[in-house]
């Protein structure tokens, strides 16, 4: 299970690195909100592990393909890690 997330984030680049230099994808606030929407699911979902992440993993990873490939870019991307920050970081203060 553990080794899907690696996985699926290095499938997630191929995916980004293929639609840029074909020209593809969207730019915006809305692409980065989305991107840090996806990096907060994808984070939670290796959190939670064997519990709910089972169940969040494929949510995740098809929202992670779908922005990989409808919205590229680095700029829209870096909101990836921002949503994982805010989860890491609500969780820390959860404890």
């Amino acid at each position: 299970m553990m080794v899907l997330y690696p996985v699926v984030l290095a499938g997630a680049l191929f995916l980004m690195w293929k639609s840029a230099e074909r020209g593809l994808g969207a730019r915006g606030r809305t692409w980065f909100g989305a991107w840090v929407g996806t990096g907060a699911l994808f984070t939670l979902s290796f959190l939670t592990g064997f519990s709910i992440g089972v169940f969040l993993l494929p949510v995740a990873a098809i929202a992670l393909f779908w922005l990989a490939v409808h919205a590229p870019h680095l700029r829209e991307a870096a909101g990836f890690p921002l949503g994982s920050a805010l989860v890491v970081v609500g969780a820390v203060l959860l404890i």
